[in-house]
């Protein structure tokens, strides 16, 4: 019987076959959907899960000093508005979601900050050029523990397994990647400071385009994404975990479709023929189009992507 490791529930799930597709190895995936909570959950997670982050995997590698001048600038532009080069690589790439979430939060850059499977700390890095002083990351799957000339420290290392007080606490698009996210919660409520911010960025199961798309879906991303959840299985593990949701902004773009719409097509995401490489696969047009759409389910919190702010209270004086 299927029973939903987040609340418990063993009535009326689903489950979804999913395949591999950012590479496009399309090895098969069983997901279990919970009818109560609404998580999405990987039933059998591969033992061995290397294959499905080779060398390369977008945040495992070191950049080259023109990458590294290159991300300052487009940094710089998302972080404090203007930037020509910045702007530039924008249009060219992608928003730097990571930092407008930052700007957002008006994170002091004074704050001690751990950015929580950010790979080998290419954002902090950048958040360093832009002035934050204390920086810290962590990453069980880096090769190794590593000391930048700067101060900037990444440490291979589960969240489980670091100490210390953090006024501030971020996972970008890594909660998702984590077995057991009631433990990893409760080890967040640990290491955040009375008061501090727990900042955390996920796909959201039971959105429009996995509505639209299912298991073609591309933010579902087999088997990377062991736990998708909702806002409401966030808010229930982050009060068992002693921490309060504060607010949930919807920060869903364009790449819900158009990333969905390929694998409709059995267009994997780093294929040729992916938007990602050849931006002459898409219109203009068609692009506006998917940014609209985008922009009204943010309005209407059905986006597939969302920012959960979350604190544990201070302590009382005595």
């Amino acid at each position: 019987m299927d029973k939903c490791k987040i609340c418990g529930n063993e009535a009326d799930n689903r489950r979804h076959v999913a395949r591999e597709m950012m590479f496009g190895l399309r090895d098969q995936f069983s997901y279990l959907e919970c009818s109560k909570c609404g998580c999405l959950q990987l039933i059998d997670v591969p033992a061995d899960l290397s294959k499905y982050y080779p060398e390369g995997y977008y945040s495992l590698h070191k950049n080259n000093w023109l990458k590294v001048f290159l991300r300052h600038q487009w940094a710089s532009y998302a972080y404090n508005g203007w930037n020509p080069l910045g702007w530039l690589v924008t249009k060219r790439f992608f928003r730097y979601g990571e930092l407008y979430a930052i700007r957002r939060a008006q994170i002091a850059k004074s704050a001690r900050i751990l950015d929580v499977g950010g790979g080998t700390g290419q954002l902090i890095l950048d958040m360093r050029h832009l002035g934050f002083l204390h920086l810290t990351g962590a990453d069980p799957f880096i090769t190794g523990d590593i000391a930048y000339p700067n101060g900037v420290r990444v440490f291979k290392r589960s969240v489980a397994e670091l100490e210390g007080e953090f006024d501030v606490i971020m996972l970008h698009h890594s909660f998702e990647h984590m077995n057991a996210p009631d433990e990893v919660m409760r080890h967040l409520s640990r290491l955040i400071a009375p008061g501090g911010l727990i900042l955390i960025r996920i796909p959201i199961a039971g959105s429009d385009a996995w509505r639209r798309y299912g298991v073609n879906w591309v933010h579902l991303d087999a088997p990377r994404h062991l736990f998708i959840h909702t806002p409401k299985t966030i808010e229930f593990l982050a009060s068992r975990a002693g921490l309060t949701l504060d607010d949930v902004i919807y920060e869903g773009d364009e790449s819900q479709f158009w990333g969905s719409e390929q694998y409709l097509k059995d267009i994997p995401l780093l294929d040729a023929r992916s938007y990602v490489k050849n931006r002459s696969a898409l219109t203009n047009e068609k692009i506006r189009e998917y940014s609209a759409k985008a922009a009204e389910n943010n309005r209407k919190k059905v986006a597939d992507l969302a920012c959960f702010h979350l604190h544990k209270s201070a302590r009382k004086a005595t």
